[in-house]
């Protein structure tokens, strides 16, 4: 048997128990999890011998160097501001660091340190981004081997309810954390038509959206999602592409978040006192109205909306119209908007979400033959447990690190999928044992 190795995970939220699985049922990994709410990490323990609950704060730098310092390798499942410092332990040490985030331009600025301590700090190993790379990478590939040449990239990702449980007038549910769907929802967003970048300013992402219609699946609004052009070059395009990412939703979505942001119900800056606050002046307050008045009114006048729209309904099915006693002291905006959507969108036992990949890549081919190839991979919770959305973000990454801590994965710098060609392959493969596989399809032009 091979030498057991430590894996050493930070943060025990939504998306980090079927990660914990996957080590314990391989075998011969020994796992560290540290949270600074230590009653998750030992909910996620469930008594696993194989598995240490620890609690840490983000400043105790002491507790984390002496943990990454017995670690073969570190998955960094924090909010971003944290990995920094996670990062720093690891370069102390030379250990490498996963995780499924974005990459954050604090870690970006450590480059020169981590080439010169010869670790791997691998980011964008989620569902998307992640998985979706896998997938654009497995149909560049083989554009690739038959001399094609891509003309367009469309990648969608979403995280919504399954269609038996999409059973709320918003059309969505929280499979994850809350507050990170807000603070992505206002993130601007760019990608390329024939060649020209087309930004999205972040206050302006709900009005920028359209139809994508995917076959046997059905119809759903799509926006933007972050900026592509650093993936140009490592998938190998044309500056004259045509590339775009975007989120998937049901219809009504993006309606729903343009006119809530537009009431200022995205605000977290500010903290106010609602100890004597009832929902209703909540919301007369964001109109400037009084409570008096019809708020449903004064809301769609507001907004310029009739005063039958699908949104003043959803609005009252939320319960911001009620004239009931909010239940916090102290919040902001988003603290009160969160509270009513937590109570009214969350999953209950049983109900199932959804992911859904889909990649469409159209190319050109000797004589001037066009195809359009179609990558699509689809993931349902299971009921009574895991969702799909902790499944593909937690695979992945777990994936990615075991094939680095047994030595399949050499790489070093700083990486993400799309310049690290070397990880898709055996990722899917893997993934699929797992249940998660691409369907694919050729379509001629």
């Amino acid at each position: 048997m091979n030498e057991m190795k430590t894996i050493t995970i930070i943060g025990a939220g939504m998306m980090v128990k079927p990660m914990v699985d996957y080590f314990i049922e391989k075998e011969n990994y020994r796992i560290n999890l540290l949270d600074r709410f230590v009653d998750k990490a030992i909910g996620i323990k469930a008594n696993r011998p194989e598995c240490e609950a620890i609690e840490w704060l983000n400043n105790d730098t002491d507790l984390l160097d002496s943990v990454i310092e017995r670690s073969d390798i570190v998955i960094s499942m924090v909010p971003k501001p944290v990995h920094i410092v996670i990062a720093t332990s690891c370069l102390k040490y030379k250990k490498s660091m996963v995780t499924a985030s974005y990459e954050v331009p604090a870690l970006m600025d450590l480059k020169s340190e981590v080439d010169k301590q010869g670790i791997l700090i691998l980011s964008e190993l989620g569902e998307v981004p992640g998985i979706d790379h896998f997938g654009t990478q497995m149909l560049l590939e083989q554009i690739k081997e038959e001399n094609g040449r891509v003309l367009s990239i469309n990648s969608y990702g979403s995280g919504i309810p399954s269609f038996e449980s999409n059973n709320n007038p918003m059309g969505y549910k929280f499979s994850w954390d809350p507050l990170t769907v807000f603070v992505a929802a206002q993130t601007p967003a760019a990608y390329f038509k024939d060649g020209k970048k087309i930004f999205v300013p972040g206050d302006k992402l709900f009005e920028n959206f359209w139809y994508v219609d995917i076959e046997d699946l059905g119809i759903f609004e799509t926006y933007a999602n972050k900026d592509v052009e650093k993936y140009i070059e490592p998938f190998g395009l044309d500056k004259n592409i045509s590339f775009y990412r975007g989120l998937l939703r049901y219809s009504g979505y993006c309606n729903n978040m343009r006119y809530m942001e537009e009431l200022g119900l995205f605000k977290s800056d500010q903290k106010n006192d609602y100890s004597n606050t009832t929902f209703l002046q909540f919301t007369c307050a964001l109109v400037n109205a009084s409570s008096d008045e019809n708020i449903e009114k004064k809301v769609a006048e507001y907004l310029n909306l009739d005063i039958n729209s699908d949104f003043i309904h959803r609005m009252k099915w939320l319960g911001l119209f009620d004239d009931v006693q909010i239940p916090l002291e102290i919040g902001s905006n988003l603290n009160v908007l969160l509270n009513r959507m937590l109570q009214r969108m969350s999953y209950a036992k049983g109900e199932k979400d959804m992911i859904i990949l889909h990649i469409e890549i159209i190319a050109e081919f000797e004589g001037g033959v066009k195809e359009k190839r179609i990558a699509t991979m689809v993931a349902k919770g299971i009921p009574y447990g895991d969702t799909a959305m902790s499944r593909v973000v937690a695979l992945p990454t777990a994936i990615a690190s075991r094939l680095i801590v047994d030595g399949k994965i050499k790489a070093k710098g700083l990486r993400m999928p799309p310049n690290m060609p070397e990880l898709f392959k055996p990722a899917l493969a893997e993934l699929k044992e797992h249940g998660l596989e691409f369907t694919t399809k050729r379509i001629i032009l």
